[in-house]
């Protein structure tokens, strides 16, 4: 195996607003930090980020460059493109293998590898994801203000998204695909002056990932310009793989403290991986707590 790095303070694995974050303080501590990012960001279908204050509209792609720009600045990081697919720790340093067989070591570890989306067998629903489909109205909301959109799901997550959505639009339905609805959901929606309908989803239409039509099984076609869903998760392997603990429902998240401190020696977490809140903002926060914690942690460690 090829050691790219021998003597690194910390393992940034992970390229995203967490990742970027945390580097940026590690860098201003004169901390030595690689970031190892694998590339193919779980956001970058999207058009823009939002409510990231200086940054409203931001391409995802835009926002890392604009980062790396700011991380210039600090000779001690340095980045490598690449997937971690192995980690160990041997009671002083922890080793990272990654996929081409190269061997990372470092004293600590940020973990930053997001999340997994795992997305339905609809048809047009790939293409649209994260342009005409969506999972959060803070993030995507003002796109579709006043147009007439859909949400998918059934139960306390209707009774939550419907009257959410009402805060951008009047025209909302609710689609439960092939889900029957129970009593509550529906006295809900019919409250709300909702429409409901249980039949499932075999098709989407539109143009270039825009959402015009949404076809269902018992033949209703429905105009709606946008659609917002629940998409399934799963954690990153490699977060199986360390067997790091999780909680939560419905996507079990990485267990951290206040600090973003995992339960395992020098491991810490961030990011999606870590919150149901998935956010820009969000995300980077948690990366400079992250950040603050390792630092404080190897200036006091006596190993």
């Amino acid at each position: 195996m090829s050691m790219i790095e021998t003597n690194l303070d910390v393992l940034i694995i992970g390229g995203g607003p967490a990742s970027l974050s945390a580097a940026l303080y590690l860098g201003r501590a004169r901390r030595r930090a690689l970031v190892v990012d694998a590339g193919g960001p779980r956001h970058a279908p999207s058009a823009g980020v939002h409510n990231f204050l200086t940054r409203e509209g931001v391409t995802p792609a835009g926002f890392r460059e604009l980062a790396w720009a700011d991380l210039q600045e600090f000779p001690t990081l340095s980045r490598v493109e690449a997937r971690v697919v192995e980690m160990s720790h041997d009671g002083t340093r922890w080793s990272a293998r990654t996929e081409s067989g190269a061997t990372l070591s470092a004293r600590a570890v940020l973990l930053a590898v997001g999340v997994v989306d795992v997305h339905p067998d609809i048809p047009g629903y790939a293409e649209r994801w994260a342009k005409s489909i969506h999972h959060c109205p803070f993030c995507h909301g003002w796109e579709v203000r006043d147009r007439p959109v859909a949400m998918v799901g059934k139960g306390d997550y209707a009774r939550h998204m419907a009257p959410m959505l009402k805060n951008w639009t009047d025209d909302v339905i609710v689609l439960s695909h092939g889900e029957p609805f129970d009593e509550d959901t529906q006295k809900v929606l019919d409250a709300l002056k909702v429409p409901f309908y249980a039949s499932p989803i075999v098709g989407l239409e539109g143009e270039d990932g825009t959402l015009e039509t949404i076809l269902l099984q018992n033949g209703t076609r429905l105009a709606r310009q946008g659609l917002f869903v629940k998409p399934g998760q799963r954690q990153h392997d490699l977060i199986h793989a360390l067997g790091l603990p999780l909680k939560g429902d419905p996507l079990p998240c990485v267990e951290v403290d206040a600090m973003q401190r995992t339960s395992l020696p020098l491991l810490w977490a961030a990011g999606d991986c870590t919150t149901g809140f998935q956010q820009v903002l969000e995300a980077a926060a948690s990366g400079a707590r992250a950040a603050a914690s390792i630092i404080m942690t190897l200036t006091f460690s006596t190993d």
